[in-house]
């Protein structure tokens, strides 16, 4: 797996500054995008095509805070990817019960103002599970980070299905 952080010359740690990041994509993309091969061989334009792709990956990866804070986990040996992980905090998923129960309350009262107020409400709380991702990976406890990730896909998925809900109300 590539290293992104590398690739784009940046150190490793989060949050990313984006703007740095910005400035070596579009420095990298000049150096290999694929219309600057047009007349090389095809084996060296396949390689630049591959290498052009590693960039755009690396970039819309390491520019999305979630998907930075996996990837600087998977450098350090975790397994991200595997949805058979367990949150064990009872806490949080006593949490994550009531506001699926909340959602379905919300989904019966058919109203734009509540959901939205829901919505700001699940977003706010992933952006707090964040902090303390961040916090975990300064201390450089990544067990205990790699349990916020889980989390925050947690409240993804809660906010991915908020936002569904509110497409069909508005969609009426």
């Amino acid at each position: 797996m590539p290293n992104y952080f590398e690739l784009f010359d940046l150190p490793v740690q989060l949050p990313v500054d984006v703007s740095l990041l910005t400035a070596h994509y579009q420095q990298l993309q000049k150096q290999y995008h694929p219309d600057n091969f047009a007349t090389a061989n095809d084996n060296d334009k396949m390689v630049m095509v591959q290498k052009s792709a590693i960039i755009n990956d690396g970039y819309h990866t390491l520019k999305n805070p979630i998907k930075a804070a996996e990837h600087l986990l998977s450098l350090k040996g975790f397994d991200v990817a595997t949805e058979q992980n367990i949150i064990h905090d009872a806490d949080f998923l006593m949490e994550q019960f009531v506001l699926r129960e909340k959602l379905e309350d919300i989904e019966s009262q058919d109203n734009f103002v509540i959901l939205d107020d829901f919505h700001s409400e699940v977003f706010a709380r992933q952006r707090d599970v964040y902090k303390q991702l961040l916090e975990f990976i300064n201390k450089q406890d990544w067990e205990a980070a790699l349990n916020q990730i889980f989390k925050i896909r947690y409240l993804t998925r809660l906010i991915e299905q908020i936002e569904k809900l509110q497409e069909k109300q508005y969609a009426l």
